[in-house]
């Protein structure tokens, strides 16, 4: 559930990554964080178990416009895809205000997209919340493999809704669909905050606020991309100014 801090002005919103292990939720998470602008998104965190792991990282206020005077601030979660983990996915959830479903196109995993779709809804529906109304995009990633499912079988399969659907190929640093995936998720989450929240005075409204936010989050990529090429093309051209520090010794590293 969104929550309002009303003394910085900003709503925050949580996003969740969810799909079997290995489909892709992770290379998402590093696609969107190495390409957003630096200076907007904060560090990516791991949370790492004996085989699977959890990621996050904050992407700060962005501009939507006036949504009553506030900025969207957003909390972005993968969860792990091994079923052993399930306890976890389900504490990952709490509080989601969206979900982007990643299947795996590969023939092989149909199955495994189906089962972790209906372990989605379980898990939904223990925080209180329903599959069938949460704002969700689905996105097929490994496009580029030898022996994929056509999208519309796997729409036919998993898009019982007819929601947004995208193929991607998420190791692809140019590829399209994250982007795309990311931006449509984000859409449907502010369109069903206008609905539960009473933040747009009109359909009109909302639909101005979300077009703005998916030019600004395209501005951020391209700001991000901008940004890092810059600092390398420094990195080049003054060596000296970019010491790679040595790395400390047992007794000097940080205990946590």
């Amino acid at each position: 559930m969104a929550q309002f801090n009303y003394n910085t002005r900003e709503i925050i919103a949580k996003v969740v990554y969810y799909g079997p292990s290995v489909g892709g939720k992770t290379t998402n998470l590093q696609w969107l964080h190495s390409k957003l602008d630096p200076r907007s998104v904060g560090k990516l965190f791991s949370l790492e178990t004996e085989a699977d792991r959890t990621l996050f990282f904050d992407l700060l206020p962005i501009n939507l416009g006036n949504i009553k005077g506030m900025d969207l601030r957003l909390k972005v979660y993968t969860v792990p895809g091994q079923v052993k983990y399930n306890s976890t996915r389900k504490m990952v959830l709490t509080g989601a205000d969206a979900v982007a479903f990643i299947a795996d196109s590969d023939a092989k995993r149909h199955k495994d997209n189906v089962e972790s779709l209906k372990n989605l809804a379980e898990n939904l529906a223990s925080n209180g919340l329903n599959i069938r109304t949460i704002p969700l995009v689905l996105q097929y990633n490994k496009r580029d493999l030898p022996n994929v499912l056509p999208i519309e079988v796997m729409d036919k399969k998993l898009n019982f809704r007819n929601l947004p659907a995208f193929g991607s190929v998420a190791v692809d640093p140019n590829d399209n669909g994250v982007l795309d995936c990311f931006i449509a998720v984000l859409v449907a989450m502010v369109e069903s905050f206008g609905e539960k929240y009473k933040l747009g005075k009109s359909n009109e409204e909302i639909l101005r606020i979300t077009e703005k936010l998916e030019k600004n989050l395209r501005e951020h990529v391209a700001r991000g991309v901008d940004a890092k090429a810059a600092k390398k093309q420094r990195e080049i051209e003054e060596p000296g100014k970019f010491v790679i520090k040595p790395k400390p010794s047992r007794d000097q590293t940080a205990q946590f």
